[in-house]
């Protein structure tokens, strides 16, 4: 009975052990399986957030620093004196910056402030314009950023133009021949004209120019309408041509509008230096006659003596640049 007694106080024990080591192991892999898990997650983590680093860096010794160098010209450390050494070495490590890479809206910017730029500078201009009372006609003209000018034209002059210098010229005449070819004949041609100047101050816009004009004009004339009576007893009529050589002198105000078109007024002086008439006869009139040579003289006279005529100078442009 004793036997089996403790037979079944030792299997008893034996099933208690073996509950136990069941459990021991039970918790272990629980355990395990936890462990796992949160490395799983920390592995998941450290993928996620890869600029987090995992652990601090290592403290690095302090760096051992160089005996100070000589002093270079003028007093100063033989560091800031040359590029080599320790000082360009790290110049060298900084990285160099660099610039964005222009774009196609950059480049046209560019282009047309350029181009604003130089027509804020430079002017070139075709022109329409009437130098009352002389000539009217076209131009082309420069002006340079240090406001020099430089015109040429050519003009038309109108019959009442001309007729109005003539008649300034034959009034003021004393010989009757010289005012009776002036003031009765009736003229028309052209002029060549070129003139220079200054236009220092663009933002008020005055000018001044100088320059020269060559006028050439042709004149009827009817002897039998000049009122004087050895003229009309030759009969028939004249054609005179005359050339004139005159100086000119102009102020006026230049401006533009939208920067393409230029608008200018000036009020100027014009001035005959020589004049040159020749006189052939149509319809009949003697050839040669010594009476009309004289007139042709007298009339170049009060040209070079009396023609001179204020002047009403109109532009109105465009400006090409």
């Amino acid at each position: 009975m004793q036997v089996a007694s403790d037979l079944v106080t030792e299997e008893r024990v034996g099933k208690s052990r073996r509950r136990q080591r069941s459990f021991e192991h039970s918790v272990m892999c629980g355990l395990a399986i936890m462990l796992c898990g949160q490395m799983a997650r920390a592995e998941r983590s450290g993928v996620s957030f890869p600029d987090v680093p995992s652990k601090q860096p290592a403290t690095l010794p302090p760096a051992t620093l160089p005996p100070p160098p000589a002093p270079g010209p003028r007093g100063l450390p033989a560091a800031e004196t040359s590029t080599s050494g320790p000082r360009a070495t790290a110049l060298a490590t900084v990285p160099a910056t660099t610039a964005p890479p222009a774009t196609v809206s950059d480049r046209g910017d560019d282009t047309d402030a350029a181009r604003r730029r130089r027509r804020q500078a430079w002017l070139l201009s075709l022109e329409a314009v009437t130098h009352a009372p002389i000539d009217m006609g076209v131009q082309v003209g420069v002006e340079t950023p240090q406001g020099l000018r430089l015109f040429g034209g050519y003009g038309f002059v109108p019959g009442m133009y001309i007729n109005l210098l003539t008649s300034i010229a034959g009034n003021a005449s004393g010989n009757s021949y010289g005012a009776a070819l002036l003031k009765t004949a009736r003229y028309q041609g052209h002029t060549w004209r070129v003139q220079a100047g200054l236009r220092p101050f663009r933002a008020l816009g005055l000018y001044g120019d100088v320059g020269y004009a060559r006028l050439n004009a042709t004149g009827a004339l009817d002897l039998s309408s000049t009122g004087i009576p050895v003229l009309e007893q030759l009969g028939g009529g004249y054609e005179a041509q005359t050339t004139l050589d005159m100086w000119l002198i102009e102020l006026g105000y230049q401006g533009e509008i939208a920067d393409r078109a230029v608008v200018a007024l000036a009020l100027g002086f014009m001035g005959t230096f020589k004049a040159s008439t020749s006189i052939a006869a149509v319809g009949g009139a003697p050839t040669n006659n010594a009476v009309l040579n004289s007139a042709a003289s007298q009339a170049d006279t009060a040209l070079q003596k009396y023609g001179f005529a204020p002047t009403l100078t109109l532009r109105l442009g465009f400006d090409m640049i």
